[in-house]
Parts: C-alpha cells; sequence; structure tokens
C-alpha cells in the first residue's frame, strides 16, 4: 500500500506541479515521465522493487520444494537444449530462474517468438525436438556443413526455417564472389535462387526505394537470406553492403527486445498489455520531437530532445530504462514509429549508440520517411561513440567493423553491381 501510495504521489507531483509559465511546453514533458512506465523505475520505488523482489525470490525458493520431479526433469532438458544452442543458462539443475528466462528470452527472438521468458508448448516442443534432432544428425551432411561453418545456432535456425517450408540445399555454399566481379555471375544466381525460395524479393537491399509491409517482416527476408548465405557478412568480406547493414539492423533489434525483455520481468504488478500502453504515451509524447527527423542534422534533434527530457523533471536513468524496454517493445509488437520515438529518446538522453537504430530506420522509412543523408549523419554519430567505448545492442568490434565498412561502402558507391539481378524486374 505505501508502495503504491508512493508511486501515485510520484507521478501526480511530475504531472500537477509546474509553473504555469512553461504549462504548455511541460505538459507533454509531465506525460513522458508518466508514460515511462508509470514512475516504476525511479529511486525510492526502485528501492522498494529490489526488497520485494528479494521477498519474491526467496518465497520461491521456499516454494521450489513443491515442483514435481518430471517439471524438474523436463526444466533440465530445456536448460540443457538452451545450453547447446549457444543460449547460455548456466548450471542444469531444474530451476528456471532468471538466467534461465534471460537465454529463453533470446531464443524466443532469434526464433521470432513473442519475447516473454516463459516457454509455450508450441515453443518448448520446437526446443527440445531441435536437440534431440542435432544430437541425431548434426554429423550428417549437409547439417554437418552448417554446423561448422555457423555452430549449433545455424542448426537452429535450419531447422526453424525448414519448420516454415525452406528446403535446405544439400550443399551449404557461400553466396558471396570471392575473387573479382566477373566471377559474381553465378553467385548472384544463387542470391536469387534464395531470395525466390522466402516468397519475396527484399528490393529495397539495393536502392531503399521500396519497403516490406513490417519490420518483422523486414527481418524475417533477411535471417532467411542470411541463412541461406552461409552466416553474416563479416568484416573484411563485405559484399553487399546494403544487405550487410539490414543484417546488422536486424541483430541490434534482436538485441533491443532481449534487453528489453529482460528488464520487464524485474518490474512487479505490471503487464505486458499495461506496459504497451505505457509505451503507447511515450511514442505519443514524442511524436513533436519526430516532426522532420528525416531532415533534420541528428545534432538538432538530439539538442531539442534533450532539451524536452530534461524538462519532464524525470531522473535521466530512468528514461533510459524506460526508453529500453519501449524500444524493445516497439519491436516486438512491431510499431516502428515507437522503436524510433524510443530510440531517438535515447541517443539524446546520452546513450548516442542508439543511433545506428535511428539510422537504419531513417535508411529503411520504417517509422518516418527514407532520409538517406540523415541516416549517414545518425550512423558516424553511433559509429563514433562505440568506437569511444559506448557501444550499446551488442556493438562488438566485429560488428562496428561491419558497420563502417558497410556504411562506408553503400554511401560511397552510386550502384552495386552485384544487385543489378535482383532490381532489374523491379
Amino acid at each position: 500500500m505505501m508502495k503504491r501510495r508512493l508511486c501515485a504521489s510520484f507521478v501526480a507531483a511530475s504531472m500537477v506541479m509546474v509553473p504555469a509559465q512553461r504549462a504548455m511546453a511541460d505538459e507533454a514533458a509531465a506525460l513522458i515521465g508518466g508514460a515511462l512506465l508509470g514512475g516504476l523505475i525511479v529511486n525510492e520505488v526502485h528501492k522498494n522493487k529490489q526488497r520485494q523482489r528479494q521477498a519474491q525470490t526467496q518465497r520461491r525458493t521456499y516454494q521450489s520444494t513443491g515442483v514435481s520431479s518430471a517439471q524438474r526433469q523436463q526444466n533440465r532438458e530445456v536448460q540443457t537444449a538452451l545450453n547447446y544452442f549457444g543460449y547460455n543458462v548456466g548450471s542444469v539443475d531444474g530451476s528456471l530462474g532468471r538466467r534461465s528466462r534471460a537465454g529463453i528470452s533470446h531464443f524466443q527472438a532469434d526464433m521470432g517468438y513473442p519475447i516473454d521468458g516463459y516457454l509455450d508448448d508450441h515453443e518448448r516442443g520446437f526446443l527440445l525436438a531441435s536437440h534431440q534432432r542435432a544430437l541425431a544428425s548434426a554429423h550428417v551432411a549437409p547439417y554437418n556443413q552448417i554446423l561448422a561453418s555457423q555452430g549449433q545456432g545455424g542448426l537452429l535456425r535450419t531447422y526453424r526455417n525448414e519448420q516454415l517450408g525452406i528446403q535446405t540445399p544439400q550443399a551449404v555454399q557461400p553466396v558471396q564472389p570471392q575473387t573479382h566481379m566477373a566471377a559474381t555471375a553465378p553467385q548472384t544466381s544463387q542470391v536469387v535462387t534464395a531470395r525466390a525460395a522466402t516468397g519475396a524479393a527484399l528490393p529495397n537491399f539495393g536502392f531503399a526505394q521500396t519497403t516490406p509491409v513490417s519490420i518483422n517482416a523486414h527481418c524475417n527476408e533477411v535471417n532467411l537470406l542470411t541463412t541461406s548465405n552461409g552466416g553474416p557478412s563479416r568484416p573484411g568480406q563485405v559484399r553487399e553492403p546494403v544487405f550487410a547493414l539490414n543484417e546488422q539492423f536486424c541483430q541490434a533489434r534482436s538485441q533491443a527486445m532481449t534487453e528489453a525483455s529482460q528488464i520487464e520481468v524485474t518490474i512487479p504488478n505490471m503487464t505486458a498489455v499495461q506496459v504497451e500502453q505505457q509505451c503507447d504515451g511515450l511514442a505519443q509524447a514524442m511524436a513533436p520531437q519526430m516532426v522532420g527527423i528525416d531532415t533534420k542534422a541528428p545534432s538538432e534533434v538530439v539538442a531539442a530532445t534533450s532539451a524536452f527530457l530534461q524538462a519532464s523533471g524525470q531522473p535521466m536513468a530512468s528514461l533510459i530504462s524506460g526508453g529500453k524496454i519501449c524500444l524493445g517493445v516497439g519491436y516486438r509488437t512491431d510499431n516502428a514509429e515507437m522503436a524510433l520515438a524510443s530510440a531517438t529518446l535515447l541517443a539524446s538522453a546520452g546513450q548516442l549508440g542508439y543511433g545506428e537504430v535511428v539510422s537504419h530506420q531513417l535508411r529503411q522509412g520504417f517509422g518516418a520517411p527514407v532520409g538517406m543523408a540523415r541516416a549517414g549523419e545518425w550512423m558516424r554519430l553511433a559509429l563514433n561513440a562505440a568506437q569511444s567505448g559506448s557501444g550499446v545492442l551488442g556493438q562488438t568490434p566485429e560488428r562496428v567493423a561491419v558497420l563502417t565498412e558497410a556504411s562506408t561502402s553503400a554511401a560511397g558507391t552510386p550502384a552495386i553491381p552485384v544487385f543489378s539481378a535482383s532490381t532489374s524486374g523491379n
């Protein structure tokens, strides 16, 4: 009861106690203060949550003896399968704690399932069946080639693709040319074949003139092509710059959904639907800041949005936590506007690495009109931050290297010859 009164008082204060002379400007700022999870991630309330989580953890520990031996064995099988496919959940003890939930969330994000950290019967069945299948067939062609080139995660993606009706080729060969451009003709043919197998072409890979229906659909196609190509683009081996950028976008999207899921599970007394409603409020509050983002310089957008956030009266740490949640929720619910607003908020709150997401969405026209020139500027802003040690969304040195190489090539090349075959029929 005390926690609820404290939370209500905090939100009421943030929305009511504002000087009259700046009421118009601060109305939206107060909305953002209330929208970001209703003030559940601020100092005193956060302390109360910590104590509540500790009590809940203790209660779960006491109640764990009530788990049946059959359920515990099933949990062990889940943990074993997650560890095998690279979702490191630690020791196999039959207790699905926070680390196991995080691994499940990562698995769900990679497979395109709704991310909640809990396996339904279909997801559990697919995971366990894939593990058994891998143990039985990983040494048999073509799966042994997939295992050698992509690891256990590649096997899992292959099994998912087969479940979607996409046949696994008997010989997995990279589609990227290894020498000069004359050798690209047969390789390009393989790319076209792979695209035909997905049921939809990706004309935006060459010139970003047409976008898929949704970010989810876009990343599903990108992931399928990446699997067909034998894995993602590597530093020093970027042959298709725009496609490499699309791969990096979808990796960042998966990471954002995982991070959001990890934060969400720490928020008590709030359902996923309630979180989505709060994030809808964030997108509405940020709407004025998003006007003209495709034409304005990043420095102008960051300065204006930063002033807007500071006027909200909320701690910047609270705004950042809420922005991370709403970025993941935006991708999970396929809401491009919400995702773009959240990424802009994060970049303006000092997390400049999130400019990568803004760049990707402006390049593709997700959530805003296409703005190629500004997309390049946002990417440079993000890469500078990542290279200075402020990386986000899994911006490892390898990922940063691919982003740098692909961005430079895409910006400096008026046409990419390897795409000529796939775009000629558009």
